[in-house]
């Protein structure tokens, strides 16, 4: 009887071992929240992609003053809450997805971000207007993804972030510029640089911008970059 318990747990074992997660994927109801500006007959729209743990209401803040007085602006928060404590009660950022630095692999990826991105611009944009992505951080990392997404999209803007060369194996038919803080200690700008170069050596032409005396966050000097580079690129 021994024997055949021993058998039978060895069994379970292996199957249990050999055992792999499985992943489903379907179609479901999905509910932004987030920042809108609405005006009459927009001529563009702009999409404000916020950091990891932040909300859309931040960088709405951060950009609205510099942004072009005739685009419809979006600034949604990211589909994944995360719980915080803060003066003795829970409050929430948000996150556009899950990445695991050691393994360097996503555990939850930007497929369902980029999807539900596609589908509120689906919904905000029926006219099919020129579209610009501004994203900060994990937003940035994030924006050159939404504009292959999205057809509409002209100008890609990262803030303090990487655009990634070995997810980027096309050139886009939009503008990518990247904006970093000079004394960013959270994201190195000579990373981005690093990764800038890589991009070119696939004709995949990236405009960078070092901005003096900032850190990892929109200051007044790179926000009245901002308002330049949408002023030149925006339409």
């Amino acid at each position: 009887m021994n024997k055949i318990k021993l058998v039978l747990r060895v069994s379970f074992l292996k199957i249990l071992h050999e055992s792999r997660e499985e992943k489903w994927v379907f179609t479901s109801r999905a509910e932004f929240k987030g920042m809108a500006r609405r005006v009459e007959s927009p001529q563009s729209v702009i999409l404000l992609l916020h950091g990891l743990g932040q909300r859309g209401k931040r960088i709405y803040r951060k950009l609205l003053a510099h942004l072009p007085h005739d685009a419809l602006i979006i600034a949604p928060n990211a589909p994944f809450p995360l719980p915080r404590q803060k003066e003795g009660r829970t409050d929430y950022g948000h996150s556009w997805y899950f990445y695991d630095k050691v393994e360097k692999s996503y555990f939850t990826s930007m497929d369902l971000s980029i999807q539900w991105l596609k589908d509120l611009l689906i919904l905000e944009n029926p006219k099919k207007l020129p579209v610009s992505i501004i994203g900060f951080s994990q937003g940035g990392y994030l924006s050159p993804h939404v504009g292959f997404a999205i057809p509409e999209t002209k100008l890609v803007l990262g803030l303090a972030c990487e655009f990634r060369s070995h997810f980027l194996t096309q050139a886009p038919l939009f503008r990518m510029i990247a904006l970093h803080g000079e004394l960013d200690e959270i994201v190195s700008p000579n990373s981005q640089q690093a990764e800038i170069e890589l991009l070119k050596m696939r004709n995949i032409n990236v405009d960078f911008h070092l901005i003096p005396k900032t850190g990892h966050d929109i200051s007044s000097e790179m926000a009245n970059l901002i308002r330049i580079l949408m002023e030149t690129y925006g339409n």
